[in-house]
């Protein structure tokens, strides 16, 4: 008899143990098939291009929401499984609540934070913005995080949504001041600008580049300025191509760049 009770048992416990398994294969196959879904949706996306930024980060917000609720649909399946009343386990659980809410506080607060930054439009997959002196451009906006990668170095940084509260977006203009000589004719110094800027617009990730103006008397040059437009994040790329191209402009035509100088007087006299 304690045989035949230990068998059943035994039998109970596997099928237990197999019905858990096959609801945590059916959540992953369902993750999957969605998570496919959505990709095939952003890649038909690239050639018509209907999804602005917006919509393309509320349906990444959409899929690690759809997993979360997987997961606990998932979990709440299992313990029903193993004869654990779930409703229950929810209604019974007073004190202990209180302290998981506490827990889970910072999580709530990055999960709230992350919908005000959807929802609000602070700022959206493939932008590139400024946090607490990190210039990048955002590569992941999940419900608790914020990815950026750092145009300036490459390096990835992650943010949780709570600590995220002052933003700066960067935009597309990039201005770049020339200072040349007094001693040169400002006639030709604006000319072999203007000849640079229209080299510049031809480079990759430029749309327009344009001579503003003289901007400044300063010291020793005349500071010219120069307006580009260009994706955000090859800001600092473009700058070094503009700089170069703008250097080999001045060397043909002979116009040099000052550099500060001091000139120093010598007071003493000899005595005759």
């Amino acid at each position: 008899m304690q045989n035949l009770i230990n068998n059943l048992q035994i039998n109970i416990f596997d099928q237990k143990l197999y019905l858990s398994i096959i609801i945590i294969l059916i959540s992953i196959v369902l993750y999957k098939v969605i998570q496919r879904t959505i990709n095939k949706l952003l890649d038909r996306d690239k050639k018509s291009k209907r999804l602005d930024k917006k919509g393309k980060t509320m349906i990444k917000l959409f899929t690690n929401t759809v997993k979360y609720l997987i997961i606990t649909i998932a979990i709440a399946l299992i313990l029903q499984v193993y004869g654990i009343n779930v409703n229950s386990l929810i209604a019974g659980l007073g004190l202990v609540s209180v302290i998981a809410g506490l827990a889970i506080q910072d999580p709530l607060k990055d999960i709230v934070s992350g919908i005000n930054i959807i929802t609000d439009d602070y700022y959206s997959l493939g932008d590139v913005i400024n946090i607490d002196g990190i210039e990048g451009k955002v590569i992941q906006l999940g419900v608790r995080t914020t990815k950026i990668l750092d145009t300036k170095r490459g390096d990835i940084y992650v943010f949780a949504n709570r600590n995220i509260s002052k933003i700066t977006k960067v935009s597309e203009e990039l201005y770049i001041d020339v200072p040349l000589s007094y001693d040169d004719s400002i006639i030709k110094q604006e000319k072999v600008i203007k000849e640079s800027c229209e080299k510049i617009q031809k480079l990759e990730h430029v749309s327009e580049a344009n001579y503003i103006g003289l901007n400044e008397f300063a010291s020793s040059a005349i500071i010219y300025k120069i307006k580009i437009l260009c994706k955000p994040e090859f800001k600092y790329q473009v700058k070094r191509q503009a700089n170069r191209i703008i250097k080999l402009d001045l060397d043909k035509n002979k116009l040099s760049i000052p550099y500060t100088q001091i000139v120093i007087h010598n007071s003493n006299t000899k005595n005759s």
